[in-house]
């Protein structure tokens, strides 16, 4: 069986420039954004859906639940890389239901890094994307998958006893103390650390099909060596900054002006 972890957090936070250094690695391999977590939470669910209650009947077909489960993952896994570690890269891992349905499957925690950032700076970020490809702006663009789904699962298993699953990584440590933080997630994942190139740095993910799915040119920029974006937070009005800054739920009460 193949080494199992997660790449999760908040969009906007780094995580297609950290999985693009992990891979970087050459015993690891993260996927591009992967549809894997849906796949086993299908194939999970459907021996306690009702309407196939009859076709889960009897002992036999209940006990081979978990192993056929670990079969699914292996043979998924085998058909992208040979690498021994994989880490999968989506933000759903992060969601409660996704967290105990691996404990269940694998009998203990997953071990989920997940790229977080200031809010008000992801919603800078998302502001500026919309102004640069003439979309509108307003409250309603960060609903679902864009930005309040990732928010609310992370926030909320933040705050559960699942806690200890999440390495929450900051965008700012990645871009500016990039190596240590690497070697904080080597840490994480009981692994060797390895010395990565920070001035090269290429992407395998299909970026820019995701940016023609969300009409948003620019959304999966890369750069090709480590350096802090360049969105700034006076695009934001004092309103929005006041009510952003103060979503940080991993920080300590931190307080900080609108003239940051």
């Amino acid at each position: 069986m193949k080494q199992l972890f997660f790449l999760a957090g908040l969009p906007r936070s780094g995580s297609t420039l950290l999985g693009a250094l992990l891979n970087q690695n050459p015993n690891i391999y993260v996927s591009p954004t992967s549809s894997f977590v849906e796949i086993l939470w299908r194939t999970y669910s459907l021996w306690s859906e009702k309407p196939y209650a009859e076709d889960f009947l009897g002992t036999k077909i209940q006990n081979m639940k978990i192993p056929f489960l670990k079969k699914v993952t292996q043979n998924y896994f085998s058909e992208l890389t040979s690498k021994p570690i994989v880490i999968d890269k989506r933000r759903s891992w992060q969601a409660l239901d996704n967290i105990k349905m691996y404990n269940e499957i694998f009998g203990k925690k997953p071990k989920i890094i997940c790229c977080v950032r200031n809010v008000e700076e992801i919603i800078a970020s998302y502001k500026s994307l919309c102004s640069k490809n003439k979309r509108p702006w307003g409250p309603e663009f960060l609903e679902g998958n864009i930005f309040d789904t990732s928010f609310m699962n992370l926030e909320e298993t933040w705050k559960s006893p699942f806690k200890s699953c999440l390495l929450l990584i900051e965008y700012n440590d990645l871009v500016k103390k990039t190596q240590a933080t690497l070697n904080k997630i080597y840490s994480f994942i009981n692994q060797p650390s390895f010395s990565h190139k920070l001035n090269n740095i290429k992407s395998e993910d299909p970026l820019k099909e995701v940016e023609k799915l969300y009409k948003l040119n620019g959304l999966f920029k890369l750069p090709s060596r480590i350096k802090k974006s360049t969105t700034k937070i006076k695009i934001l009005t004092k309103d929005e900054y006041n009510y952003y800054s103060l979503k940080n739920f991993w920080k300590d009460n931190e307080t900080r002006s609108y003239t940051t």
